[in-house]
This record gives C-alpha cells, sequence and structure tokens, in this order.
C-alpha cells in the first residue's frame, strides 16, 4: 500500500539533473573522431601546403563570410623581422579555419602549438585563425584589470569599441583583425615558445632527464606568468620596429603566388 502522498519521482534528488544524466546528450562539445586522437586544431581539412621563407605553411580554405586577414607574406616578413634564435625551431604557420562550435567554444586570434601533428608535417607551430569578415561582439560592462588592458588593446588596433549600458560593443574590421593577428598575435605566440626553449631546451643543456624535469616544471607554471612573458616580447618587438620604421607596414599581396600554389584569393578578403 503507498503511503498518502508519497511521490516516487522524488525518491532520487538527482532525477532531472545533471548528475542523473540531463543533458549530457546535447551539451555542445567540440566533436572528436574515434579514428584519430589529434586535437581539433590540427586536423586541417585540405589545406595548401608550400615553403615560403624557411617555414612550412598550411593554409585551410575559407568558409563563406570568414578570411584569413594576414597572406603568407605578411606572416613572412614579421617573421623575417624577429631574431632568427627565436623563431629557428618554429616550422610550421598554419592559418585554419574554425568551425561554428570552435568559434563558440574555443574562440582566439591565435595559438601556439609547442609540438603539432598535422598529419603530412608536424613540429611546433604557430597557427592563425581565420575570422568573420565583419562581426560584433561583447564585452561584460565589470571588466577584470587583464580584460580592460586588453580591450585597450583591440581598442589601439583599430576596432571600433562603444560602450553600451550593459557590456561594451566591439565591431572588428578585416584591417583590424589583420593589425591584431599581425602585429600583436603572432610574435605573442613566438613569445611563448622562447619562453618555453630559453627555460626548458637550452636550460637542459642536451641532459635528457634535465630536459623532462624542465619541461615538467614549465607546463605547471602559472599561466599569468607565461602571458606576461609573451606580452612583453610582443610589446618589447614592436617597440623596437616602429621605431626603426618597420611596422606596421601595408599588406602584402602576391595574388600570382597565391594562385600559383593554388590559393583562392578570396579566402583573403580579395577579389578573385
Amino acid at each position: 500500500m503507498k503511503r498518502p502522498g508519497w511521490n516516487p519521482t522524488k525518491r532520487n534528488r538527482n532525477i532531472g539533473t545533471n548528475k542523473a544524466g540531463r543533458g549530457q546528450d546535447n551539451r555542445l562539445v567540440i566533436p572528436s573522431h574515434w579514428t584519430d586522437f589529434r586535437v581539433f586544431w590540427s586536423r586541417l581539412q585540405n589545406p595548401i601546403h608550400f615553403e615560403l621563407g624557411g617555414f612550412t605553411f598550411l593554409v585551410e580554405p575559407c568558409t563563406e563570410g570568414f578570411a584569413h586577414s594576414v597572406t603568407v607574406h605578411d606572416i613572412a616578413r614579421v617573421l623575417r623581422l624577429l631574431p632568427h634564435d627565436d623563431v629557428a625551431r618554429i616550422r610550421i604557420i598554419a592559418l585554419r579555419q574554425p568551425t561554428k562550435k570552435q568559434r563558440i567554444l574555443s574562440s582566439v586570434w591565435g595559438r601556439l602549438a609547442y609540438f603539432a601533428d598535422f598529419g603530412e608535417t608536424e613540429g611546433p607551430a604557430v597557427i592563425l585563425e581565420a575570422q568573420r569578415l565583419h562581426c560584433a561582439y561583447d564585452y561584460p560592462k565589470s571588466l577584470s584589470p587583464d580584460a580592460a588592458e586588453e580591450l585597450e588593446c583591440i581598442r589601439n588596433d583599430g576596432h571600433e569599441v562603444t560602450q553600451e549600458r550593459r557590456a561594451w560593443k566591439v565591431a572588428t574590421s578585416p584591417a583590424a583583425v589583420r593589425q591584431t593577428q599581425l602585429f600583436r598575435t603572432l610574435p605573442h605566440e613566438v613569445g611563448h615558445y622562447v619562453q618555453y626553449d630559453r627555460e626548458v631546451r637550452q636550460a637542459a643543456q642536451g641532459d635528457p632527464d634535465e630536459l623532462d624535469r624542465l619541461n615538467d616544471l614549465y607546463f605547471t607554471k602559472p599561466t599569468r606568468d607565461k602571458e606576461d612573458f609573451a606580452h612583453r616580447y610582443a610589446r618589447e618587438f614592436m617597440e623596437r620596429m616602429r621605431e626603426a620604421g618597420e611596422c606596421p607596414f601595408e599588406p602584402l599581396v602576391d595574388r600570382f603566388h597565391m594562385k600559383q600554389f593554388g590559393m583562392d584569393p578570396a579566402w583573403f578578403g580579395l577579389s578573385s
């Protein structure tokens, strides 16, 4: 006999909650492939593969509404301006097209891979991501010191920043994205590898046991320490280049080279 007022669905307080698996089948995640265990940003679709300036370039086609805001010749010039020893061990530059889920869950201007496996080629890599040709996004009205500094950098790069009632609205343009990715993101990611190379490979002096120890130690460093080093490296590089009159510079466009290697100028926001 049931007790008066007894409700069997209340026997388990986890019913209908995440602990009971509610929503687990439809949560938004970046999908993985059961036959390919590589990280998502290394699984490029039909990339163009060529050598330029001593680096291997991988350029993924862009989908409609997106573009690579920096050309391969833009990147090659900045890499030539950086100290040779700082970029000598970075072998791959990848321009990739993120998926919709990747943009929602892992949106970045670029990233450093201390080691990347792209299938045909592997090694340390700097990866720059295609961006929407014109888009807008919000920054929260209440900003941490780091977020406030980044917002000011974005404003200085040429993005339109306006204050609204509940948020800061950022409107991008291809020219502003190029400024951000070429003159801030690229040297920033190189800075990450410079710190790793100095504190791990060079400090180990060829001792494999010491190399393993320093490698583990490096990846336990606070993210803030690594970000501070990369920010400082990129800022000091650009200060030197501005004083020398080397940066910033106008876009370097070589349509003949693009078509020679099978790249569509439309991938770079240009007319075909």
